[in-house]
């Protein structure tokens, strides 16, 4: 202080002393402090983790049942040599390698202090627990407390901790009257237009501070009920600007087969989607694995040799087809999809969407700075997807199908000596091949546009068929010799 004040009443004193702060290194002895619990309770979890046959005392719980865990000497960090050293090293910066002394230890939880924590234990769990919320009262009975009840070392003592989350799974039916969840903002649909409905604050029971007086001992405790906010509120709603009807899109398919019930299934997972803005949306995450525990049932599939077999889902490829044909004319952006190995004619050719879980997806993203929500709609012989948001005045047009290649079925035959001689049986009809092209041709606000190819290739199924050649027909008769 002497020397800045001097700096201070002297002009020339303080530009000197610039430059010899500058051009001149000082040694400064800072104060340094040390935190000495901390530094206790780091050395108490090197003596435990490094320790050869020391046991700390311990309380194990069963039931309400309190069990002394017996503390046993070992060998270990000696203390307080160890706490010197680390203490020396601190105060003098030194980042070398500290040696510590290892012999034999006494445990830091001896046993003294095991019976003092086993006594408080056992007189909580000795009577119920009266908790109070607000107007209501809970008994907590000895073995609801038990199940959240631990203890964890603090210095040379045990401390009693009634974990609050156990706490909450041990009462949780006992809350639920106490309780009321959050209310999501959602959405309602009326027609072309849609309205937000907002979403609602929840309350509930903070367990924290009736834990910590547990903790300590007290069979009366008070639990404030605090308010708890939705994931998605109204303000997060109404921001995505979901206004009205984009696009719409319906495939049909006949009644009451196995696969129109994983249309519905997959429909009914899909309805109420939201895609914020600049997200991508799978189909394939959305839904998950189609399974039977989620209403999925067996129906028949596009195997990899292009036969039929039967698959849980088989069939809610429909429901990616539509979609994608939302998507398509909605004007968002196609991130990818696959068209299925075989044209079927219930799609539109090339412009359509199988999907398999896990390798084959339908992906699109929301390339607008509004929200897309996706609502589904079915019938015994129909599925439409409709998005709702706001694509930012986009319109498009479709060009095609042009087909670039037909590819004719090739026949295979297979000897079946079973068939009547001179027969055949038709296996598989066979499928054309075909190579097509798409347009999409999207009009922007303004006024610019954009024209998109989409090219897909179908591949040629083989007619198979079974027959039994008439032996007749394959003998070679010997050629004819003139006679001289």
């Amino acid at each position: 202080r002497a020397s800045r004040e001097a700096g201070r009443s002297n002009p020339i004193g303080a530009i000197l002393g610039t430059f010899m702060r500058r051009g001149h290194t000082k040694n400064i002895s800072l104060p340094v402090s040390i935190d000495n619990a901390m530094l206790a309770g780091v050395l108490d979890g090197w003596q435990r983790s490094i320790g050869d046959g020391l046991v700390d005392g311990s309380l194990i719980f069963k039931g309400t049942e309190v069990i002394e865990v017996t503390p046993k000497s070992g060998t270990s960090i000696v203390r307080p040599e160890a706490d010197d050293a680390m203490r020396e090293a601190i105060i003098n910066g030194d980042t070398r390698l500290v040696r510590l002394p290892v012999g034999e230890t006494e445990p830091v939880i001896n046993e003294a202090a095991t019976r003092r924590a086993a006594r408080k234990a056992r007189a909580l769990l000795a009577s119920p627990v009266t908790l109070t919320i607000r107007d209501s009262t809970l008994k907590l009975d000895p073995s609801s407390v038990a199940s959240a009840l631990t203890v964890r070392p603090s210095g040379r003592e045990l401390q009693l901790v009634v974990d609050p989350q156990a706490l909450r799974t041990s009462i949780a039916q006992s809350l639920v009257p106490l309780e009321t969840p959050p209310k999501e903002a959602t959405f309602a649909v009326e027609g072309s237009k849609v309205k937000v409905i907002p979403s609602a604050t929840g309350t509930v029971v903070d367990l924290v501070p009736a834990a910590k007086a547990m903790s300590g001992g007290s069979h009366n405790v008070d639990a404030p009920v605090g308010e708890v906010a939705p994931a998605h509120d109204t303000a997060w709603a109404e921001g995505l600007h979901i206004n009205g009807l984009v696009s719409t899109y319906t495939t049909n398919h006949p009644c009451c087969m196995a696969r129109v019930t994983n249309i519905h299934t997959g429909a009914a997972a899909l309805n109420g989607a939201i895609v914020e803005p600049g997200a991508t949306f799978s189909l394939n995450n959305h839904l998950g694995q189609r399974t039977l525990d989620k209403g999925y049932v067996v129906a028949p599939a596009i195997a990899a040799d292009l036969s039929y077999e039967d698959a849980v889902g088989g069939g809610v490829s429909q429901l990616s087809t539509t979609l994608f044909n939302a998507v398509f004319f909605g004007g968002y952006q196609d991130v990818t999809h696959t068209v299925h190995s075989l044209y079927l004619s219930r799609y539109p050719l090339g412009r359509e969407a199988t999907l398999n879980y896990p390798s084959i997806d339908n992906r699109f993203k929301n390339d607008t700075k509004n929200g897309v929500l996706i609502i589904t709609s079915f019938s015994s012989t129909s599925i439409t997807v409709s998005l709702y948001g706001d694509n930012e005045g986009r319109t498009v047009r479709a060009e095609g199908p042009n087909i670039i290649e037909t590819i004719p079925v090739v026949v295979e035959y297979t000897e079946d000596p079973t068939l009547p001689i001179g027969t055949e049986k038709e296996l598989f009809a066979g499928h054309t091949g075909y190579v097509v092209e798409n347009f999409r041709i999207i009009k922007y606000a303004d006024g610019t546009e954009k024209r998109q190819r989409f090219r897909e290739r179908y591949q040629m199924g083989k007619q198979k068929v079974a027959r039994n050649l008439d032996p007749a027909a394959t003998t070679t008769t010997a050629p004819l010799v003139p006679l001289l």
